[in-house]
């Protein structure tokens, strides 16, 4: 039997059409519930989507994100399918095509559709050449920026989606990333409201500056941390790895024992795209299926050991960078890399392991091989 699913509907002073959206959903045999996210409306948009069925969720906090945000965390369900709350005329049957389209091995259903009156020149102009350029694997989509959506919330942080307009692009990047592949089905023609200039002029700056903050962040840039001991990891690189698994790259940890591997998987709980394995299951260990590149990140000894063995083997497919935490007594290194707020996740790892070692704002290793790339083009600095 095919999975149930929440449907949310951000909505802000959408009383027109509201209860009609709900309505419409409703009938989906497909849909177990249907909730809708009041992002701040001063017209009876609430009260008309209650009436019509709806749970409703508040969610003062302006932005599309934010309405997002909540009402995925709000869900009964782990497939969660977004739709606008200003559609007109829409076919229901048609939207069904996107839960049939659920597969093994698809984390998000895009619903393409066409409106005569829409030349969608987000979507001409920006959204398609910037995924071109950081995503190749998503650009031949006919509607990368469609708003209409089904997705699996359990793969990716959805926590930590952004607030604003460009949160649709962020969960596609963040499935995408995990590995998941992104789908895409027609959904026929639907009409929206019109949209005036300083509405795209104001949503193309929200896009702009995600793609922006994205890109140094390099969300296929998959990494592989390799240590004998779990606390080895806490001290010399969690602040790098958790930053790359909020913004939703996948990272995984090749273990010894030691005291710190409950603190540790703790610490990275809250992200699909963790894993954590023995260093002795290294070897079997592979990349997501769009890796585009790999940083592996080794302690000493056998740990070290290991991560030259993986690095070799997956050196032929993906361009590898392999790099060492410093030992006893470096301070210094070739590469040193921002960890932002990853810093709070290793704080409160330390803090859990008794340890008092202060969390500086970068971490340092030193480069062991290059295969294909050079870490600076990733937004990283040489020390």
């Amino acid at each position: 039997m095919p999975a149930p699913i929440t449907v949310i509907v951000p909505a802000r002073n959408e009383g027109r059409t509201i209860a009609k959206v709900v309505a419409t959903m409703q009938e989906l045999p497909c849909v177990a519930e249907v909730l809708v996210i009041d992002n701040g409306s001063g017209d009876d948009t609430a009260a008309l989507a209650r009436s019509a069925g709806a749970r409703v969720i508040a969610e003062a906090r302006p932005g599309m994100g934010n309405a997002v945000r909540s009402g995925v965390a709000a869900a009964a369900h782990d497939w969660v399918m977004k739709v606008d709350a200003d559609l007109g005329r829409f076919d229901t049957a048609l939207f069904a095509r996107m839960a049939a389209a659920r597969a093994p091995g698809v984390g998000l259903v895009k619903g393409a559709w066409n409106d005569p009156e829409d030349p969608m020149p987000m979507t001409r102009l920006l959204v398609a050449p910037a995924l071109r350029l950081m995503c190749p694997g998503l650009g031949d989509l006919r509607a990368p920026n469609s708003g209409i959506y089904l997705f699996d919330r359990s793969r990716i942080a959805h926590q930590r989606l952004t607030s604003d307009y460009a949160v649709d692009l962020d969960v596609m990047l963040r499935v995408h990333a995990a590995g998941a592949e992104v789908a895409e089905v027609d959904i026929g023609r639907i009409v929206h409201d019109a949209r005036n200039p300083g509405h795209y002029s104001r949503m193309a700056q929200e896009i702009l500056a995600f793609f922006l903050s994205r890109q140094p962040l390099g969300l296929l840039e998959e990494v592989v941390v390799a240590a004998e001991r779990p606390e080895t990891v806490i001290r010399a690189a969690l602040g790098h790895a958790a930053r790359r698994l909020m913004a939703g790259a996948r990272v995984t940890f090749a273990l010894g024992e030691g005291a710190g591997a409950g603190v540790l998987a703790e610490a990275v709980a809250p992200y699909p795209t963790a894993r954590i394995v023995t260093l002795d299951d290294l070897p079997g260990a592979a990349p997501a299926a769009h890796a585009a590149r790999l940083t592996v990140i080794a302690g000493a000894g056998s740990a070290l050991a290991a991560a030259r063995s993986f690095a070799a083997r997956h050196g032929e497919a993906l361009p590898v960078a392999l790099w060492r935490m410093p030992g006893a007594g470096e301070s210094r290194g070739d590469v040193s890399v921002d960890v932002a707020e990853g810093a709070v996740v290793k704080r409160a790892a330390l803090r859990r392991l008794n340890l008092t070692d202060a969390v500086a704002s970068r971490e340092v290793f030193c480069v062991v091989g290059d295969a294909g790339w050079s870490p600076s083009s990733s937004g990283h600095a040489r020390g």
